[in-house]
């Protein structure tokens, strides 16, 4: 029998294999449940989609699956399922698993064209394994994405470590680079040629979309012109709940080409960067919003969280502390100020956050953890 979901807070992240996000976040209301577009300390529940993709293109885990690790060595009681799981929870069938075929080592490297001595290598560093010499579709699947990410230049123990890192969070999953992919028959996601350009279905132009990984490129709404910057700036909100990232940088910079001053575009453009783990250009667009708007707290807490993720922890706790002043009441800023903090060795002023946060938010499944925080604390 499906545990209930009734009062959990759950956020997605990935592709869902079995419907769309909206489809997703209506499931989860229905049954009780508060869906989120973000992994904070409030989350009870982070589902992975089995379409999504679960490695940034550097072969690192994730922004959102990152985070909730983070949050849980923190103490703080979130769980990390895979989309079968959800599906369980709301009474839905899972999606049937793909058909094994089995295929040897040389027509392997066929299909794939690698060496054989590429193989070995991949089965050396546990990315892979053989039964009895041969290899599945599955298997396929997984060497496709390793041959990809090793071709972009990432090392393949650096892969293997982010492997480990994900089977660790999501020990339910045997093979995560086949099991949580991009498919590449998802007429959603297919790409027409025209010139030399490329557009999705949608009729939307993307722009040097193979090295986002590199450097941050965009897709602009064809028709963006004859739209309002409002209507762009909507319609790029509308992209980051499906995560659909690319588009929605392009719909941001759109709003930003008629309306340099429309701070919110630059705002969730460092949103947008930040889950795609292009963290420096995340900062440029957290500072630039922070400099159009330097009474808005959100912009100096994007800043905050992406300094923090540099390990620049001074710097992060310091536009934590810019955002407080503008807003003392964020319960929020005051968690992950103080997490901050502890991380400085600064308990004297990491429990004054703490006892800030629980006059804020004395009732939630975070406060717990700041209880306990002040009393290990010798300054509590």
């Amino acid at each position: 029998m499906a545990e209930p979901l009734e009062k959990a807070r759950i956020a997605f992240t990935g592709k869902m294999a079995s419907m769309t996000r909206k489809e997703a976040w209506r499931a989860a209301r229905d049954a009780g449940a508060e869906a989120t577009s973000c992994v904070s300390h409030r989350t009870t529940l982070l589902i992975v989609g089995m379409e999504g993709w679960p490695l940034l293109p550097d072969g690192a885990i994730s922004l959102k699956l990152r985070r909730a690790e983070e949050l849980c060595r923190a103490g703080c009681p979130i769980r990390i399922l895979p989309e079968t799981a959800f599906l369980e929870m709301i009474g839905a069938v899972p999606p049937a698993p793909p058909q094994r075929k089995s295929f040897a080592a040389d027509e392997v490297c066929r299909i794939l064209r690698i060496d054989a001595w590429r193989l070995r290598q991949w089965e050396l560093f546990g990315l892979i394994r053989s039964r009895g010499g041969s290899y599945d579709f599955q298997d396929l699947i997984s060497m496709q994405a390793i041959r990809d990410l090793v071709g972009n230049g990432v090392r393949p123990e650096r892969i293997g470590r982010s492997l480990r890192d994900l089977t660790a969070i999501l020990p339910g999953l045997d093979r995560p680079l086949a099991q949580l992919r991009m498919l590449a028959d998802n007429p959603d996601l297919l790409l027409f040629d025209s010139g030399g350009k490329r557009f999705s279905p949608t009729g939307q132009l993307l722009f040097n979309f193979d090295g986002w990984y590199r450097t941050p490129s965009v897709v602009l709404p064809h028709d963006f012109r004859s739209q309002t910057p409002a209507g762009l700036f909507e319609l790029g909100l509308d992209f980051m709940k499906e995560e659909l990232y690319p588009e929605a940088a392009g719909a941001f910079q759109a709003t930003l080409s008629l309306d340099p001053a429309y701070w919110q575009a630059l705002l969730h453009l460092g949103d947008v960067m930040r889950e795609m783990g292009i963290l420096w250009a995340a900062e440029d667009y957290y500072r630039e919003a922070a400099s159009l708007a330097p009474a808005a707290a959100a912009a100096w807490c994007g800043l905050a969280a992406v300094e923090e993720e540099l390990g620049e922890i001074e710097a992060a706790i310091a536009s934590y502390e810019k955002a407080l002043v503008l807003d003392p009441a964020n319960a929020d800023g005051h968690f992950n100020v103080a997490l901050c903090f502890e991380k400085a060795g600064r308990r004297g002023e990491a429990c004054k956050h703490w006892f800030a946060y629980l006059k804020l938010d004395p009732a939630s499944a975070s406060a717990q953890l700041a209880r306990n925080r002040l009393s290990v604390s010798p300054d509590a």
